[in-house]
């Protein structure tokens, strides 16, 4: 038999050893909050968009039923939505099932027991924390991917439906290099890459016409468009002369096709891509870009959410004795609710050029983060 001395050393060391363990890798603790985060998480986003979903419809109902609107087509409208709607309640919905779990735990005393461990909330939520952070790219690439596409039908549906305009535009004319370059077509076929009735007029610094060039058709080729049947008119002093040509084609003409068709003039309706590509058609065009640029950096922005959510929950977690649940549900609504109109307000004062827009947009996100981080650090434990 073992000495009573060396069976009570090997237990502490056991003892230990199991407690180490259990500080730092408490998997058991981390599986069962995930799981409870997950469940909540996934219910919240399922009913806030169906709440959406509703709201929508009960607001164009009346339109729907005004022009006769088919059951199926208001059912295919309303399932069109539903990414969007996921996109926009996933953060809230985040939020709210954190703050659930962890009031739950605290109502129920688990969550000292869990301190008395020797297990801190930022060790805790260190699984949340990761799981956050893909959120946030799932919220960028779902965007991008599926509610952008989703919402453009949608829309195209709508304006079907209620016999509105979609908002949908071809280019006729095209300013480019600022102003240096028009160009003006009768139609554009995306498939082919090809323009139809073309002309391109050079100006110089002072807008004085150069050059027109004339052709009736003209065809995106490695990286320039190559004109069919061209008249080419040159100004040499007070002179002009012209030119014919079977083909003809120059490095310096090469707009991208992507500048004489878009999807829509909402920069809402637009990937990321396209809104990049949008908004370098804008500035080489001398148009305004504010809105375009608010759309971006908001659409940036935003997708960074799920981890501030994080800070933001720890932050009533454990510090109420009495109306645990009524009470912090009730903080983490208000500091949504501030959260959103925060981003509001960024984005009115963007549009109405009181502050750039990737200024306006990204001090509600340093703001809100240093807020959470800050929480999260001084977290009650």
């Amino acid at each position: 038999m073992m000495p009573k001395k060396e069976v009570e050393s090997n237990m502490a060391q056991q003892s230990s050893a199991y407690k180490q363990d259990t500080r730092f890798l408490p998997i058991i603790l981390w599986r069962a909050l995930l799981e409870r985060v997950f469940i909540w998480t996934i219910g919240g986003t399922l009913f806030l968009s169906l709440v959406i979903s509703l709201v929508e419809l009960f607001s164009l109902l009346w339109k729907f039923l005004a022009q006769n609107a088919l059951f199926w087509d208001i059912i295919f409208w309303i399932s069109l939505g539903i990414t969007d709607h996921i996109v926009d309640a996933l953060p809230v919905a985040f939020l709210f099932a954190i703050v659930f779990v962890l009031s739950d735990w605290h109502a129920n005393h688990e969550l000292e027991a869990v301190f008395s461990a020797g297990l801190s909330l930022q060790r805790l939520l260190i699984p949340i924390l990761s799981i956050s952070i893909l959120f946030c790219a799932a919220e960028f690439y779902l965007t991008d991917f599926a509610s952008i596409p989703f919402s453009r039908s949608r829309n195209d549906l709508q304006s079907r439906i209620l016999k509105e305009s979609a908002g949908k535009q071809t280019v006729p004319g095209l300013i480019v290099d600022s102003g240096k370059q028009v160009y003006t077509y009768r139609y554009f076929d995306e498939k082919n890459l090809r323009l139809y009735d073309v002309s391109v007029i050079e100006r110089d610094a002072y807008g004085n016409l150069t050059r027109k060039i004339s052709a009736e058709s003209a065809k995106w080729e490695q990286g320039t468009w190559v004109f069919a049947n061209s008249i080419i008119y040159s100004r040499q002093d007070n002179d002009w002369t012209f030119s014919k040509f079977e083909e003809y084609s120059e490095p310096v003409i090469n707009e991208p096709p992507s500048s004489f068709t878009r999807p829509s003039m909402n920069p809402r309706f637009l990937t990321m891509r396209e809104l990049n590509n949008h908004i370098e058609f804008l500035k080489a065009s001398g148009l305004p870009v504010v809105d375009a640029e608010v759309e971006k950096q908001k659409r940036l922005s935003f997708s960074l959410t799920p981890l501030i959510v994080v800070g933001l929950a720890a932050a009533f977690s454990g510090r109420f004795k009495k109306s645990v649940f009524l009470l912090s549900l009730l903080l983490s609504l208000c500091s949504a609710t501030l959260y959103y109109v925060a981003q509001m307000i960024a984005s009115v004062s963007a549009r109405s050029g009181l502050i750039s827009p990737r200024i306006s947009m990204w001090a509600v996100i340093i703001v809100f983060g240093a807020l959470s981080t800050i929480s999260y650090l001084s977290a009650r434990t």
